[in-house]
């Protein structure tokens, strides 16, 4: 079977082969549990069917078809989702109609454009839908699933049911997927950034190594707290995590753009989006950043008890779901005290602690997080990998 792969390259979470296909036995739900919300269920013989007003009904084609698109080919999760998320009365032919301004769906569906803005804001305001960078007049339906599950969690009424949702997607149904991703041999689309400071002044640090430049050059700042946290806590999870009460994901210019639009985050000065790279190190969180070099970016800051991608690198053994930074740590032995602080920091649990530290190189990002810990100063960041390792598109 040929797979198109041209949908991919906005996640890398969404690289997946459309032939997988989850457990079609498995039911998160007993069948007799009511919800409000149309709900879909997995498939019965060759069929994907949903469930509504006491009846099973064939899911409809551009739901399935956007389901394999994302990824998840005869997810009942995923389904259940949809149900969620569009359960309008006109939902289904809008989304049918996407891509496509408000006119442009009205003429294809034969909608008055007052009355397709409404849904399509309505969905919007839900994080079903989005706009392309920088064209605003355009609605689409988001080509990732992290992308989808990132806006849909700051849906203000979004029901507990979505959050669990998306926990058994990604923690249940995703690793299936590890294997196909790890011979795609695909380039990472998130690079780690390394704390500045804990890099040794004989080293080169480029631009496009510091999440400080990033900002310094940005026209437009935005913050918004971390969709994997938010996700996180609605579950119940990442309780003692360290990063600050402050959002600390941020963005610029055209990922800066429709947070605003959709009236999510802060706008932020370059002081302020300064201030909270440096909160951001002192709570030992990891900058991760857009894998080329664009004018339009994006940092999270991650931690290994909430992020999708630090899960991927440590519970799932995949990393190359991040790119490292230039740079990698290295111990001076004689001058580790061996209080373990490093350990402690590391988020990619590549430091162990007996009488001093040892490093597992090839777990080692090159974040910067151990070394700017170290109160005997006996690790350093050094320049491992030329400019080159950096996409430049």
């Amino acid at each position: 079977m040929q797979v198109q792969f041209s949908w991919l390259h906005s996640s890398w979470l969404s690289l997946v082969l459309h032939t997988l296909l989850t457990d079609p036995e498995e039911s998160l739900y007993p069948s007799d549990q009511k919800h409000k919300h149309v709900r879909f269920i997995t498939r019965l013989g060759a069929h994907e069917y949903m469930h509504q007003g006491g009846m099973f009904m064939p899911m409809p084609e551009v739901l399935q078809q956007y389901s394999m698109r994302l990824g998840f080919p005869g997810s009942d999760t995923l389904a259940r989702i949809f149900g969620i998320l569009f359960d309008g009365e006109h939902d289904l032919s809008i989304i049918q109609a996407l891509p496509g301004t408000a006119q442009e769906i009205a003429e294809r569906t034969g909608l008055p454009v007052d009355r397709v803005l409404t849904a399509a804001e309505r969905l919007k305001g839900r994080g079903a839908i989005g706009h392309p960078m920088n064209r605003f007049e355009v609605y689409r339906l988001f080509p990732a699933m992290i992308e989808l599950r990132d806006a849909t969690v700051f849906w203000p009424e979004a029901p507990q049911e979505l959050f669990e949702l998306w926990e058994r997607l990604i923690s249940k149904e995703l690793p299936q997927l590890v294997t196909v991703l790890k011979g795609l041999n695909v380039p990472p689309m998130v690079r780690v950034v390394p704390i500045e400071r804990s890099i040794e002044s004989q080293n080169t640090v480029l631009d496009i190594d510091s999440a400080r430049k990033i900002f310094k050059d940005a026209e437009l700042i935005t913050a918004l707290p971390c969709p994997c946290r938010t996700q996180a806590r609605r579950n119940g999870k990442g309780i003692g995590c360290p990063a600050p009460d402050t959002s600390v994901c941020m963005q610029t210019n055209g990922f800066a753009q429709p947070i605003l639009s959709r009236g999510l985050g802060q706008r932020l000065d370059t002081g302020e989006a300064l201030k909270r790279i440096g909160e951001a190190e002192e709570a030992g969180l990891v900058h991760t950043v857009r894998n080329n070099v664009q004018k339009d970016m994006f940092m999270c800051n991650c931690c290994s008890c909430c992020c999708t991608g630090l899960y991927f690198v440590n519970q799932l053994n995949y990393p190359g779901a991040l790119a490292p930074s230039r740079f990698r740590v290295s111990l001076k032995d004689e001058v580790c005290s061996g209080c373990g602080l490093c350990a402690d920091r590391c988020q990619f649990h590549a430091i162990h602690v007996e009488d001093v530290a040892s490093i597992e190189s090839q777990k080692c990002f090159g974040c910067g997080n151990c070394v700017i810990a170290c109160p005997e100063q006996a690790l350093t960041l050094t320049e491992v990998r030329p400019r080159e390792h950096i996409r430049i598109k």
